[in-house]
């Protein structure tokens, strides 16, 4: 079995699709429309592959299939592939690349090796940063995803412990999870709100998104952070909640725009407007935008705002 994003073989060749969802083919994947098997369902598609890796029924089901290809690039979708191309090695690296792939699509810390080898995959797909630019600046979407995957997977398992020593890669990223982590306790204060399933952080300054999310006991997370022109709030439904999960979310999502614009009618001032992102959208909240779409901060207290959500969400858990 050989990687490929090439559309031309895989509209005339079996594939197995991993992680995305593409038309046509086998589909282990947790995204919304998939079409996997119910008995390798998992959190992660990489452990959904690992559960194939391991199963008797395997070689059967992918008979006569040649490809495997995924839609679009990330770690979750490198370890899918990578379990797919090279099963028994992936058993043996389990549990590594299950970390990896949870801090990779949820934002959950797990390990620092976990959080270090997914800052250095995803700078791997970042023209300013990355060791291979040159090659995949200017490159289609198809083309440059197959770049990166094949650089990649040129390097695994190997990179799984190894990315540590890539520290020009991850050392900004760690540093902003730990000295959130180091003061979120001074300069935050949080109340979990389980009947609504909302956690509510009052923080004094900018916390990192990891640390906030990893605190929550919920994935839905009101933050409001206090600024020179007031609060800058954003109401985030985590990601977790966006896939296909065995696990159930701490808290389903849906669509906030009609909040948004409730909250926008009792603005005192101008100079922002409350925008919601779509609940069908992996990076899904609520927050007031300026011109150039940042966040901005609201005239309204969080004793009013608070409230309106807490009722919402108790209504829709």
């Amino acid at each position: 079995m050989i990687f490929t994003t090439d559309e031309e073989r895989l509209q005339a060749t079996p594939f197995l699709c991993v992680d995305g969802v593409v038309e046509g083919g086998l589909n282990v994947s947790h995204w919304p429309g998939n079409r996997t098997p119910a008995h390798l369902k998992a959190d992660t598609s990489t452990e959904m592959m690992l559960k194939l890796a391991r199963d008797p029924a395997s070689a059967e089901w992918l008979r006569g299939v040649s490809l495997v290809t995924n839609n679009h690039f990330d770690t979750d979708g490198l370890l899918s592939v990578f379990a797919a191309l090279r099963p028994e090695e992936a058993l043996r690296h389990e549990t590594a690349m299950i970390q990896a792939a949870r801090t990779g699509d949820f934002g959950e810390w797990t390990t620092p090796d976990a959080l270090k080898f997914d800052a250095v995959v995803t700078a791997y797909d970042d023209e300013r940063r990355s060791p291979i630019a040159s090659e995949i600046r200017g490159k289609s979407g198809p083309e440059r995803t197959q770049i990166v995957y094949d650089r990649l997977l040129s390097l695994l398992p190997d990179l799984l412990s190894g990315a540590a020593a890539r520290k020009e890669l991850w050392g900004d990223r760690m540093q902003a999870y730990m000295r959130s982590m180091i003061r979120i306790r001074d300069v935050a204060r949080v109340r979990e709100h389980d009947a609504a399933r909302l956690t509510v952080i009052e923080a004094t300054e900018p916390l990192d998104e990891m640390a906030r999310f990893n605190l929550a006991r919920h994935h839905r997370v009101l933050t409001a952070t206090r600024s020179a022109d007031g609060l800058v709030y954003e109401m985030a439904f985590q990601i977790f909640s966006w896939f296909d999960t065995l696990t159930p979310p701490r808290g389903t999502r849906f669509d906030l725009s009609e909040v948004g614009a409730r909250l926008d009618a009792m603005e005192a001032a101008g100079g922002g407007r409350w925008t919601y992102t779509g609940d069908d959208s992996l990076e899904s909240r609520l927050y007031r935008a300026g011109l150039d779409g940042g966040a901005v901060a609201s005239t309204l207290p969080l004793e009013t705002v608070e409230p309106i959500l807490l009722r919402l969400f108790e209504a829709r858990p």
